[in-house]
């Protein structure tokens, strides 16, 4: 089966919906336009039940079959009457078997005793297992059918979920369904246009092809996100799959064209004159509509007509087709000089500075260094507004309209264009448009500029030595021009730090003493976070300063900054566990990037968010990010850092215990780190590799990892690798493995990391950590002492680490002979892997607690932590009081106390010392 692509929330609520079914009667209806996908969410509907061994009725009529009768019914029916029949009183009976043309009549069948035995039958199923009605396009249900299922969702058994697609939306729902349900019964779906992202990956698994970023735009706004259109649409370029000029239209196939060609064909000459016009603007009015046609055309009727024929809506002056294929099949079909002559005149109508240099491209024919100007100057008022699209195929129009002996110029307009197409992640389109513009410039400061861009791109693109390069020969390019070279300095510390941290270190220290803060804030800002992030990571410790004094720089000038917020703080939050900081550095990013239109961008910053989420136990927010950021990085050929949110997902994959797509990820992206000597992005994606080799329990394979990783970031002259958390779950390899002099040193470099920069996970693996070491000396007492370090408050920021701790635990207290604290903790452990959605680490803590051999405690009979807790709040200690004797933090005493009023059946602490008193504690059992 093809996988359905962009529809995740939609099948979110078909999953629901159907488990809701044994819950009673309930409806879901699935309705929208031709096209748009209702089939698609309607057979996983049929689907999702079928694997839940639910028994399926279903039905999908046609156009033709509307004037038959009880077609639909037999459908549905048909084969279960048989089964049913013999149950049915004779006349209901006789009048479902005429219905169904099993036997001759006289006469037709009674239609309701036919509408009661469809009752019967479908409580007769579902008095065995739950039932699924599902009807496609149920519009073309035939009348006889409707009226029978009509009388029969008024009566619908327990246990019987029904799902309609319908085309088109309206208020009155379909067969009564609004009068004969409560309205909580019934789900109403409207499944809405597809991304960019979901498009193109629905083009590529259907058709085997990739479009250019910019004809993908064109095709979805085309298509208005419509999965069908858009794969007509695809289907007819086809073997031309290059991007277009603006003044050439995609081509409409034939399939479309018949199903918008009754709208148009009959509009009169004016009101075709009104439509091509509207066609032709991105953003039509009445005023520019009739500004621009001919003064014979009656402009009121012309767009009353347009709108009696479905093709326009006008409200408040502004304009909008009914579907934007409409506006593509109008423009399309106008002769190439007519859409010109339309163009001249709009240019000299509209004043908006995009709308008009758009209209000057699409009607110039020959070079013109004036044009090419103004249409520049529009592509980057495009870019300035966040629509690379559309700056990328201005930058094209402006460049076509060049002079041959303006190369500057021509270089110009390259560079702008392989910077928009770069924004929306198009990076051999941009490397090809920067090396033209490399081939044709004159001016220094332009050629510093084109090996600059080249050396962003390459290092986008995972080319980390040959990025530094290009930025290096920029920097000598640029040495009469002291501006230009300081914000090439500063991006030459950025890109050496991966590749030559100790010189980035060098630059940066150079670049700082240059710069100063009331001259070049933002570059200043950048080079701050800069040190501070490379200083940290070859074992200087944290600098602090300088990071907060970057960012205060940075909050200063980004709104006019050109290049965007600095990437590394939300890096450095999630490695120091600041998980407000993270969301407030995300929305800071990311409104930054969604207003200047940087997708690629956007998606990456939103793989450090999901990150960020794992850590503090989100684990289902952390999912839905990380599947979002891949969606859009998977139409992009993405290598180096865009390639690292896939080595994300494989790090949420091994924690939610789905190895093999975790593994299938990382293998070869591996592969092509290490083909292409990208050490850095290797030593990340080997870390996480490690991990999901421990999560699968192959200890050799996660030692043999990180031995590489390590030998690698020293290579690289890496003390501390920031993003990296792997000791504590190297050594537990390691003890299991039996290198104790190994497991030992990676304690010491776990402690001398802690040291160095202090960080919440170290101080939260620390105390286990120190505990598996001393155990694999033979020290049991010692190893359970090691944990009682534990800081709960802190711990239970990171719950994960928390209930890894608590597994540890509970396997030495069990090999300490203390049963019933080892049940505990495994209990207390097993609890937050379930609630975090870690089905294998739960099974491994259930597991333990099995071996532990404790008889199952009684519903109301307290734990030893429940009975601890209980004990010291009953002696009149105050939660914080509490917390301070039993070694834990407020919260989980409160959590405790909880639990414990519940199973004691009491409301206060007066209770509580009066049952305690009395003797009677639940009561736990003996430790």
């Amino acid at each position: 089966m093809t996988a359905i692509v962009g529809r995740e929330a939609e099948l979110g609520a078909v999953e629901a919906f159907v488990a809701g079914v044994t819950a009673g009667p309930a409806a879901l209806v699935i309705e929208g336009e031709a096209g748009i996908g209702k089939t698609t969410i309607w057979l996983e509907a049929v689907r999702a039940a079928e694997r839940r061994s639910y028994r399926v009725l279903q039905a999908r009529p046609a156009e033709a079959e509307a004037k038959l009768s009880y077609v639909a019914l037999g459908d549905l029916v048909g084969g279960a009457f048989e089964e049913t029949r013999a149950a049915l009183p004779a006349p209901q009976e006789r009048a479902l078997a005429s219905a169904l043309l099993r036997v001759d009549t006289e006469g037709p069948a009674d239609p309701r005793t036919t509408a009661t035995a469809l009752v019967a039958v479908l409580a007769a199923l579902a008095a065995e297992q739950p039932v699924l009605v599902a009807v496609d396009d149920v519009q073309w249900v035939d009348r006889a059918s409707a009226r029978a299922l009509e009388f029969a969702v008024r009566r619908l058994p327990e246990r019987l979920g029904l799902v309609l697609a319908r085309r088109g939306e309206g208020d009155e729902l379909p067969l009564g369904l609004g009068r004969a349900l409560p309205e909580d019964r019934i789900v109403r779906l409207v499944p809405g246009p597809l991304s960019l992202a979901a498009l193109h990956h629905l083009i590529s698994s259907r058709l085997g092809t990739s479009l250019p970023r910019p004809l993908l735009t064109r095709l979805g706004a085309s298509s208005g996100g419509n999965p069908f259109f858009a794969l007509e649409l695809a289907r007819a370029l086809a073997g031309d799959a290059r991007d277009r000029a603006l003044d050439e239209p995609l081509p409409v196939p034939p399939s479309l064209l018949r199903l918008v060609a009754k709208r148009i064909g009959g509009l009169s000459s004016g009101a075709q004159e009104a439509v091509l016009v509207a066609a032709s603007l991105s953003r039509p009015t009445v005023p520019t509509v009739g500004a621009t046609v001919g003064a014979e055309v009656d402009l009121q009727r012309a767009l009353v007509e347009a709108e009696e024929a479905g093709v326009l809506v006008s409200v408040r002056g502004r304009l909008r087709f009914t579907h934007p294929l409409l506006a593509s099949v109008v423009y399309g079909s106008a002769s190439e000089e007519r859409r010109r002559q339309v163009h001249r005149r709009l240019a000299e109508v509209v004043s908006d500075l995009e709308e008009r240099g758009r209209h000057l491209a699409q009607s110039a024919t020959e070079a013109d260094e004036a044009t090419a100007a103004e249409v520049e100057a529009a592509a980057r008022e495009a870019a300035r507004r966040g629509a690379q699209d559309a700056a990328a195929e201005l930058f094209e129009a402006a460049r076509r309209l060049t002079p041959a002996d303006r190369p500057n110029e021509l270089a110009r307009r390259f560079l702008g264009e392989a910077f928009a197409v770069h924004a929306v992640g198009d990076f051999a389109g941009a490397r090809s448009r920067a090396e033209r513009a490399l081939a044709v410039v004159k001016a220094p400061t332009l050629r510093a500029e084109a090996l600059a861009l080249l050396g962003t791109i390459a290092w986008f693109h995972g080319e980390s030595r040959a990025g530094v390069e290009h930025v290096e020969q920029a920097l000598t390019a640029a040495a009469d021009d002291p501006e230009l070279r300081s914000r090439i300095a500063v991006k030459l510390v950025r890109f050496s730090t991966p590749v030559r941290p100790a010189s980035a270190l060098e630059h940066a220290d150079e670049v700082i003493a240059r710069l100063r803060p009331e001259r070049d804030p933002a570059l200043l800002a950048h080079v701050l976070i800069d040190r501070c992030f490379v200083g940290a990571q070859l074992g200087h410790g944290a600098r602090r300063d300088l990071l907060e004094r970057g960012l205060e720089l940075e909050a200063e000038t980004l709104p006019s900054a050109a290049e965007g917020p600095h990437p590394m703080p939300i890096i450095w939050f999630q490695a120091m566990d600041e998980f407000d900081s993270v969301e407030a550095c995300h929305a800071l990013e990311d409104a930054w990037y969604r207003d200047h239109g940087w997708d690629v961008q956007r998606a990456d910053r939103l793989a450090q968010l999901a990150q960020s989420e794992l850590r503090a136990g989100h684990w289902a927010l952390a999912e839905r990010h990380i599947e979002e950021s891949c969606a859009v990085l998977g139409q992009v050929d993405a290598r180096g850092v865009l390639a690292m949110p896939f080595v994300w997902r494989a790090l949420v994959d091994a924690h939610k215990g789905r190895i093999d797509r975790a593994r299938s990820t990382l293998v070869p992206l591996l592969a092509e780190l290490e083909r292409t000597h990208q050490v850095w992005w290797s030593v990340v994606a080997l870390s996480t590799a490690a991990f999901v080799e421990f999560a699968a329990g192959d200890h050799r394979a996660a030692d043999a990892a990180l031995t590489r990783m390590r030998k690698l970031a020293e290579s690289l002259g890496f003390q501390d690798v920031l993003i990296d958390r792997s000791e504590p779950f190297h050594l537990e390899s390691l003890a299991a493995l039996s290198e104790l002099d190994r497991a030992r040193e990676a304690l010491r470099r776990l402690e001398q990391r802690g040291r160095t920069l202090p960080r919440l996970w170290i101080a939260a693996t620390l105390p286990r950590t120190r505990a598996l070491v001393r155990s694999a000396e033979g020290d049991l007492t010692g190893a359970l002492a090691a944990l009682e370090e534990l800081d709960l408050a802190a711990a239970e920021q990171l719950p994960f680490e928390l209930a890894w701790t608590l597994l540890v635990k509970g396997r030495l207290n069990r090999r300490a002979k203390q049963k019933r604290a080892a049940a505990d903790a495994l209990r207390q452990a097993q609890e937050i892997f379930d609630r975090l959605g870690a089905p294998a680490w739960s099974l491994q803590a259930r597991g333990e607690l099995e071996r532990v051999g404790l008889r199952q405690r009684p519903p109301g009979e307290l734990t030893a932590t429940e009975l601890r807790v209980a004990e010291l709040a009953a002696s009149g200690l105050t939660n914080h009081e509490v917390a301070k004797a039993a070694f834990m933090s407020s919260k989980t005493v409160e959590a405790n106390l909880t639990r414990v009023y519940r199973k004691l059946g009491i409301r206060s602490r007066a209770e509580l010392g009066a049952r305690m008193a009395d003797g009677q504690r639940g009561i736990g059992a003996q430790t």
